[in-house]
């Protein structure tokens, strides 16, 4: 169990971020391809409860990740008002697969699926996502509030817009100011998503369920 204090930069420039990070020796741990389901159950529990369930796969060149995932509401701690802030449950698994099939089984349904291209930094204690999405680029800062303000400052990030929402709501504005219709889910295109494996040196794609909404 952990707590998840972040803040996101969706205006962010990532050119400039990645060249400040490297410049001030942050860690990089390689950018990787991110596909994430999203979890309900039928009787709408975790949404009531303002919970979510996430089973994540995370794909570098040489080995893969699948991380189940449970949010929960948490208390906001004195000085992160400003914050987004989460408790955070997680387990990793060796088979998505198989994971998913037993969430079905227990009653749970995929309801969204949304993808990402992830460049994780690590600074000062701070972990630094450079995140590309389908309909976004931005960057997200997770640590101890005080540590956030610092290596905000440091990355030059104090005078740009930053954001509280998950990329859910920021992708609910987006379709509104483009006049798009709802939807839960958002993911590459085939070549988009092509084209970024390529350039990732991924081989061929992971079996990851597919859900369209």
């Amino acid at each position: 169990m952990a707590l998840e204090v972040e803040r996101k930069f969706p205006d962010a420039n990532l050119d400039d971020l990645r060249r400040r990070l490297a410049e001030a020796g942050a860690l990089c741990h390689g950018a990787h391809f991110e596909s994430n389901t999203v979890f309900y159950a039928r009787d709408g529990c975790l949404v009531a409860g303002g919970r979510l369930l996430r089973l994540r796969s995370q794909e570098w060149a040489t080995r893969f990740r699948h991380v189940l995932t449970l949010k929960l509401p948490a208390a906001v701690p004195a000085g992160a008002g400003q914050y987004k802030v989460r408790e955070e449950r997680e387990v990793e698994v060796s088979d998505a697969s198989a994971m998913k099939h037993i969430l079905e089984g227990l009653g749970y349904s995929a309801v969204a699926r949304y993808e990402k291209v992830r460049e994780p930094w690590v600074l000062d204690g701070v972990e630094v996502e450079l995140d590309i999405l389908p309909f976004m680029e931005g960057a997200e800062l997770e640590g101890e509030p005080e540590a956030i303000e610092a290596v905000q400052r440091r990355l030059g990030l104090d005078k740009t817009a930053m954001s509280t929402k998950n990329y859910h709501q920021l992708h609910q504005e987006w379709l509104q100011r483009n006049n798009l219709p709802a939807r839960r889910s958002f993911v590459f295109s085939e070549a988009q998503r092509e084209a970024w494996r390529q350039q990732l040196g991924l081989g061929e794609e992971n079996d990851v369920p597919p859900v369209s909404r």
